[in-house]
């Protein structure tokens, strides 16, 4: 049984949504209205989990790049989360983009407070064109939540998130496919060490090293 099915299904009326006036599919907002925010997708995971979630990489405006700063990341903030590298690594014209409200968190897990969402509007094209976003769900980096998700319990990690060694709380969003391409053809191809610079033997080593580090946990 999924531990998260009584996730899955949000309160039916969110202080977000009251606080903000946010009824209905669009809840009278302009584009003007929602902080920019860049995001993973939950398209495209390397291994796609069962809720998916969308993964805050950069709070742009709405919230302070400063980690040891009060996050302005709070339940009833409009967000507009883009994953503009959907573009770059895909033939087709995708650009995701998601607006929502933020709503209450129910959910921590290695590194990120996860949060519902008043979803307002969905596009997976670079022409917008309205649709069901695949979750609602968005996952933010505990150093640009506020305290109100912290009295939550640290759960095991099931998104696929990746964690930085050394730093129990702060971890990767999960990997994407064409991130697993480029260590492949990395591992493919063979580092010469008569021909390399300094600067590259210094690097090569210490993915070694980072590699026999893993290997060793």
């Amino acid at each position: 049984m999924n531990t998260f099915d009584s996730y899955l299904l949000p309160p039916s009326t969110l202080d977000s949504a009251n606080d903000t006036n946010a009824k209905g599919r669009n809840g009278g907002f302009h584009a003007k209205d929602y902080y920019v925010v860049r995001a993973v997708s939950p398209y495209f995971m390397l291994d796609p989990t069962e809720p998916g979630a969308w993964f805050v990489t950069w709070t742009g405006t709405a919230g302070k790049d400063n980690p040891s700063g009060m996050s302005r990341l709070i339940t009833g903030t409009p967000l507009r989360l883009e994953d503009v590298s959907v573009c770059a690594y895909t033939c087709a014209l995708e650009f995701h983009v998601y607006h929502c409200i933020l709503g209450l968190a129910f959910l921590r897990q290695g590194g990120y407070t996860f949060y519902h969402t008043n979803p307002h509007v969905f596009s997976c094209e670079t022409i917008p064109r309205a649709e069901d976003p695949i979750s609602t769900i968005v996952a933010i980096p505990d150093y640009h939540t506020t305290e109100t998700g912290r009295y939550l319990t640290i759960q095991p990690n099931t998104f696929n998130q990746e964690m930085v060694p050394g730093y129990p709380n702060l971890a990767r969003p999960p990997r994407r496919l064409w991130e697993y391409r480029r260590e492949e053809e990395k591992k493919e191809k063979k580092f010469d060490w008569f021909t390399s610079s300094e600067d590259d033997i210094r690097e090569e080593v210490a993915s070694l090293l980072k590699a026999r580090e893993f290997g060793s946990e």
